[in-house]
């Protein structure tokens, strides 16, 4: 009966193979082996307790603890009970050197049979009953069980999960310590404390990526009806100082990281992580003249288009010339297709029908040549491409000076330490100088003039730009450094409270909590409202067109010289 009421447990916790520590006979091994194996179930036997240190997946693993008097299993090492087992004890009570295991520790106790019948009131038939009792530890008030279920002959019977449940998420105000970066907080330009300053909503153009991880952290906490205590640091993601938020969590000494991290392979080997909620993304930021295009007044149509304009010109200007009748409808039908084809006036329009419907088709010809012609111009003007770098290799080769705002994640995985990244070490090589970091509003004004790109987060940089002109705005261009990825919420590694962050983590996003702060802090990049203009053209777009119209007008001034020519010559040969 005992051993059904196992086996059905360890199935409902679903293990792949089960180690018992139980100082038996050979033959109690065997016998014991073949119930749990007519469930399915693999089984390990063992009385010592350092077999729990070798095991590769300790979480799909069952350890079934039977207490005896034997010397080796009553020193058991106490920290056992706080690997990432499967626990069943069995026993009428826990021993009493179960005294530490982790809060996300699975223990069940299963008391033994002897005092589990339950007799009818007809004193004819009695049913085995056996109680199943979860073990409950809290670090300030320790271990404590309490009343589950039961395995009767009509299988397990599972009572009490939702106080289970319930019980895991009540931390009874025990203190969360956060370990939060001051960033750019001072008392010279906040008037107040830091944990005003980060809980303050009303500024999200200000370290924006650790207020919403901190006050992500405080929502978990009241979820979780603990206690937070904000720990401040002085560095975010590095480890170079005594004082660092990462540091903290790998120590152990705080359990919550109040600065959002982003998921890499080496931070994931340090830490856990416990819910995505900051869209992280820094770069370069800096004015950028429109691209020259001295193509632009041919682009509007591919070379086939042209083309088949000029074949329809030349067809059209012969049937012009073809239905005059007068000498000077034949002398003006040339010029008369040309100007209707350019939109302008022609006076030789022809007085027979033939030559009035060849004028007809012409003329609607040359306006729907003209309406497609000047629509592409505008729309090619609105979307004119900016011109400038579109890499760090080329901003290294530009015009443009760099700054950057200072935090230690910039200067510690960035500019003050060498990288793999060969486009940012040549950037570095060619335009880092001694003044490269930069407040904020002086960074601004350096983007402004125009010689510099400044280095920031986007989000923290928007509301600066509030004072810039719409031609100004639309000539904004970046270069990112990281480009958007959303951004966690971390704890510490293998913490014993990670199981309940992710828990509340998921609520805030289910009920969306999380959506809502996020709106709160993020903000919009400025609109471009000259973008519904179309550019202005500068000189450049239009030099071969000034080209052209110089050298016709040579070319007038050479004809004119040839006719003066030529008629004075005729008036002396008469």
């Amino acid at each position: 009966m005992l051993a059904q009421a196992i086996a059905a447990l360890f199935k409902y916790k679903v293990v792949a193979s089960v180690i018992v520590l139980a100082c038996w006979t050979p033959s109690d091994q065997v016998n014991f082996n073949k119930e749990l194996g007519k469930h399915g179930l693999i089984v390990t036997f063992s009385c010592d307790p350092s077999i729990l240190e070798h095991s590769s997946h300790p979480h799909l693993q069952g350890v079934l603890f039977m207490p005896s008097e034997n010397r080796r299993l009553r020193k058991m090492k106490t920290e056992y009970f706080g690997y990432w087992y499967k626990w069943i004890i069995v026993g009428q009570e826990l021993p009493e050197y179960v005294g530490y295991m982790r809060y996300d520790a699975d223990v069940f106790l299963i008391r033994t049979p002897d005092n589990s019948t339950q007799t009818e009131s007809d004193g004819n038939r009695i049913i085995k009953d056996v109680p199943i009792d979860d073990i409950y530890f809290h670090p300030g008030e320790g271990v404590s069980s309490h009343p589950w279920g039961s395995w009767t002959v009509a299988g397990l019977q599972i009572l009490y999960e939702k106080e289970r449940i319930q019980r895991r998420r009540n931390l009874r105000r025990y203190p969360l310590r956060i370990a939060t970066p001051i960033g750019s907080y001072s008392k010279d330009t906040y008037n107040g404390t830091f944990h005003t300053y980060i809980t303050d909503i009303k500024i999200p153009e200000r370290d924006s990526a650790i207020r919403s991880s901190y006050n992500s952290c405080l929502l978990i906490s009241e979820i979780l009806n603990a206690t937070d205590v904000l720990v401040p640091t002085m560095l975010w993601s590095t480890e170079i100082n005594n004082s660092s938020m990462m540091l903290e969590l790998r120590l152990g000494a705080s359990e919550l990281a109040g600065g959002v991290l982003r998921m890499t392979n080496e931070r994931i080997l340090k830490l856990d992580y416990v819910m995505c909620i900051w869209p992280f993304s820094v770069g370069f930021t800096y004015l950028a003249e429109r691209e020259s295009n001295n193509n632009m007044f041919l682009e509007p149509f591919t070379p086939k288009v042209w083309l088949c304009c000029l074949g329809l010109f030349v067809i059209l200007a012969l049937a012009q010339r073809a239905t005059a009748r007068t000498k000077h409808e034949k002398d003006g039908a040339y010029i008369a297709v040309l100007a209707t084809t350019l939109q302008q006036d022609a006076s030789a329009v022809p007085a027979g029908i033939s030559g009035r419907w060849t004028f007809l088709v012409l003329s609607v010809f040359s306006i729907l040549i003209h309406g497609y012609y000047t629509s592409a111009i505008v729309s090619g003007l609105m979307n004119a491409g900016r011109g400038g770098p579109n890499s760090l290799r080329a901003l290294g080769d530009s015009k443009y000076a760099i700054a950057s705002e200072e935090y230690d994640y910039m200067k510690y995985t960035m500019f003050d330490v060498e990288t793999n990244w060969d486009d940012l070490e040549y950037l570095k090589k060619k335009k880092l100088t001694s003044t490269f970091y930069q407040d904020i509003k002086v960074g601004v004004q350096l983007m402004r003039a125009g010689s510099t790109a400044f280095h920031s987060e986007y989000n923290q940089l928007y509301p600066h730009l509030k004072s810039f002109t719409d031609d100004e705005l639309c000539k904004l261009q970046s270069v990112d450094t990281i480009p958007e990825i959303n951004s966690w919420v971390t704890t510490m590694k293998r913490g014993q409270w990670t199981p309940a962050f992710r828990i509340a983590g998921a609520w805030l996003h289910e009920v969306g909590l999380a959506k809502r702060l996020v709106n709160h802090l993020r903000i919009k990049p400025p609109p471009c409202r000259a973008a519904l203009l179309a550019e202005r053209v500068n000189f450049d777009d239009v030099t071969p067109i000034i080209l052209i119209y110089v050298a016709a007008i040579v070319t007038s001034v050479i004809f004119m010289l040839i006719e003066i020519t030529v008629a004075n010559w005729r008036i002396g040969h008469n």
